[in-house]
């Protein structure tokens, strides 16, 4: 508990007058209140404004509101807006955030800021969110000499393919842990006949969006899927993207340092899944951020759902600590989190849904139907570690 001198700093009382509420009582009261009501009560008066917005209150309050966060798209029914909306897992909206765009998509994160994407056409964009602040900051466009050129994108509409003269580009967006910096990798890959990869990156330093800087041409013989997106994920300032195992060892990576801006040397995957057949139909690979460990989930779609958890980069040690029960597609069903008893948090994305599973009896649970809640217009989702209130 902190001292009463520090409180009556945080609460300063007008004009004299004593206040209604000794400072310790007032800050034990505030602090059993959720974010989004303390949000609306800062408009009381000055001296709640003083407590709310301080950072002791601010980190004491998120100790004992410990709940996680997730942050999902929605598109609101009667007005037709998009944005970004903060949920906790008892179902509580917590913020909106509107975003002037349409098909946006969030990056998978686990931060106290978050990643919004446009990938349709006149051209693709980006935001970085604070939900503390409901602030959206664009990031530069795509207009650059580096990145002239035609590239693709596949749409579907019903059932039928367009192209689009745009860019096909790959985003991820993590934090520097030596200087807390912000930054946005972006991955540029032109259609089949152009098959140099360009890269570039972008420093969010506080106080501008910064620029966008040409770095060091990825590797070649990155994994991209069939609309010609990789999967990226940052994860404790390192950025990890699989390599195309038809042409190199499975579960090799190349992963790109946000702090030095250079791509590292390759990361090989777990040894019992370097001989693997990933190419026959129903086993799949991909990549997950469990509690800031780096995961590969082996996913024989049917038999097993394993989740290797890498222990250590430079020796390339991986161990096995999950084996779930899980049947679906992991390209459907994406671990998220483990919660301080145990479980996991997924979120199964055809139906849009928040699960918890539990490793003792193996059993899954729904918590939260977010296609109901009318939330989740999209598949993707981030996991927001913020405070609300700073």
């Amino acid at each position: 508990m902190p001292s009463s001198s520090k409180l009556r700093h945080a609460v300063p009382v007008s004009n004299g007058a004593p206040a209604a509420l000794p400072a310790d009582a007032l800050f034990e009261v505030l602090l059993r209140l959720p974010a989004k009501d303390l949000c609306r009560l800062r408009a009381v008066c000055r001296s709640w404004r003083a407590l709310t917005y301080d950072p002791h209150f601010a980190a004491e309050h998120k100790s004992r509101h410990a709940d996680p966060l997730f942050a999902f798209t929605f598109r609101d029914r009667d007005s037709g807006d998009r944005g970004v909306a903060v949920v906790g897992l008892s179902g509580q909206v917590l913020r909106r955030i509107r975003i002037s765009s349409d098909c946006i998509e969030l990056l998978r994160t686990h931060l106290d800021r978050l990643c919004v994407i446009r990938k349709c056409k006149p051209s693709l964009a980006a935001w970085v969110l604070n939900p503390a602040t409901a602030v959206a900051i664009a990031l530069p466009g795509l207009q650059s000499d580096e990145f002239l050129g035609i590239c693709i994108e596949h749409r579907f509409h019903w059932g039928s393919a367009f192209t689009h003269n745009c860019k096909t580009v790959t985003y991820a967006f993590g934090q520097v842990t030596s200087t807390g910096y912000y930054k946005v990798l972006r991955i540029s890959h032109p259609d089949h006949p152009q098959p140099k990869l360009c890269a570039d990156i972008i420093t969010l330093d506080g106080s501008s969006q910064g620029r966008w800087r040409r770095k060091q041409n990825p590797p070649r013989n990155l994994k991209r899927n069939e609309i010609e997106i990789m999967e990226c994920l940052a994860v404790n300032g390192v950025v990890y993207v699989f390599f195309d195992y038809d042409v190199m060892e499975p579960t090799s990576m190349a992963p790109f340092d946000l702090d030095t801006e250079k791509w590292m040397p390759t990361l090989r995957g777990p040894e019992p899944l370097r001989s693997a057949d990933f190419r026959v139909y129903g086993r799949k690979l991909a990549l997950a951020n469990l509690n800031d460990s780096l995961v590969i989930i082996d996913n024989d779609v049917g038999v097993s759902f394993d989740l290797w958890f890498l222990m250590d980069h430079n020796r390339g040690l991986w161990v096995k600590k999950y084996r779930l029960s899980i049947t679906q597609n992991c390209f459907y069903v994406l671990p998220l989190l483990i919660l301080d008893d145990g479980r996991i948090v997924i979120f199964e994305r055809v139906e849009r849904l928040l699960q918890c599973y539990d490793p003792t009896t193996h059993s899954l649970t729904d918590v939260l139907d977010i296609k109901a809640m009318g939330l989740a217009e999209s598949q993707s989702i981030g996991v927001y570690t913020g405070s609300l209130l700073v």
